[in-house]
């Protein structure tokens, strides 16, 4: 017998379903607080240490995970995808929430467990401010096409226009403000400020752009250079085997694409405003890149400055890092 219990919890809004090796547990609790108490309660009666594991499914698992590490429980949060080809690795033809529970105790019990623990409060704080600020732009940049194709056209109503200039400026007042307020949670706490200042730093990053980034970077546990790379889905994906296939390498596109969006305009405007950046690009086009391919090098290149300027607390140089050899 293990000397850990392991417990599988399968996540949604309103349910947590619960598997384990006892019988002591309900197979679901609500997702709110007195339901994580009771669930909390329940694994305490066990015997033997519990791990319990779960997927990172949006923002419903937060509460809990926090929860569990703050009464003594280990928690392992999964990323869906893994956990996805595990299902299909063991032969899972079915997927219900006690069988996704089911599968989740066995991803425990076969694989290495990985403590999870949450990042500061405010840092989660910080984070979901720049996030919604993303989402707005994304939507503002939607009512703008909508506005370009409509004003395209003498067809169109001048109602219509006048609503849709009216969103676009009511949506960009709202991440004017959302800004503020993380840049001024920023000022409010020395750690959150010396990031948002070294990444500001950077040519091509302004205010936005700087908390963006910082805001999905900072959460993130101890990691390499390249393991934030990684994160951001950067990372070059090889394929081949054999002789019957040998594809191109491509981007794996696998990480934080929230990340990867933040990254793309301040490389382009780096590669614009800096003249280091603007040489390494040309360069890179010169041994037969496509200017997309030279951007995309020129973000990892970025990220890999970043990673040095936190751990060393340092503002950026271009000499540093687009040193040739």
């Amino acid at each position: 017998m293990s000397s850990h219990e392991i417990v599988g919890i399968d996540v949604a809004a309103r349910k947590l379903v619960a598997s384990g090796e006892r019988a002591g547990l309900a197979v679901a609790y609500d997702n709110t607080l007195a339901g994580r108490s009771q669930l909390i309660k329940d694994l305490r009666r066990s015997r033997r240490a519990v791990r319990v594991v779960l997927e990172a499914t949006g923002s419903y698992f937060l509460d809990l995970a926090c929860e569990l590490v703050a009464a003594g429980i280990a928690v392992m949060v999964v990323n869906p995808k893994a956990t996805h080809h595990f299902a299909e690795a063991i032969l899972q033809r079915r997927k219900t929430d006690p069988v996704d529970a089911a599968m989740l105790r066995e991803f425990g019990r076969r694989m290495d467990f990985v403590p999870w623990q949450p990042p500061r409060q405010a840092l989660f704080a910080f984070r979901a401010l720049t996030r919604e600020a993303q989402a707005l732009s994304k939507t503002v940049a939607a009512a703008k096409n909508r506005l370009h194709a409509v004003s395209a056209t003498q067809q169109a109503p001048q109602t219509l226009i006048d609503a849709l200039e009216r969103q676009i400026a009511h949506n960009q007042a709202l991440i004017d403000e959302l800004i503020a307020a993380a840049l001024a949670q920023s000022d409010s706490d020395p750690e959150l400020a010396r990031l948002v200042a070294r990444t500001d730093s950077v040519p091509g990053f302004a205010a936005k752009a700087a908390v963006l980034v910082t805001g999905e970077l900072a959460v993130l546990p101890p990691m390499s250079a390249r393991q934030w790379v990684a994160q951001a889905g950067l990372d070059v994906r090889e394929e081949s085997s054999g002789t019957s296939l040998a594809r191109r390498p491509r981007l794996s596109k696998r990480g934080n694409k929230r990340l990867r969006e933040a990254l793309f305009y301040p490389a382009l405007t780096a590669a614009r405003c800096c003249p280091a950046a603007a040489a390494f690009v040309e360069r890179l086009v010169a041994r037969g890149k496509t200017r997309l391919q030279a951007i995309v090098a020129l973000m990892r290149k970025l990220l890999h400055a970043l990673h040095a300027m936190w751990r060393n607390d340092e503002d950026f140089n271009a000499d540093k890092l687009f040193a040739q050899a």
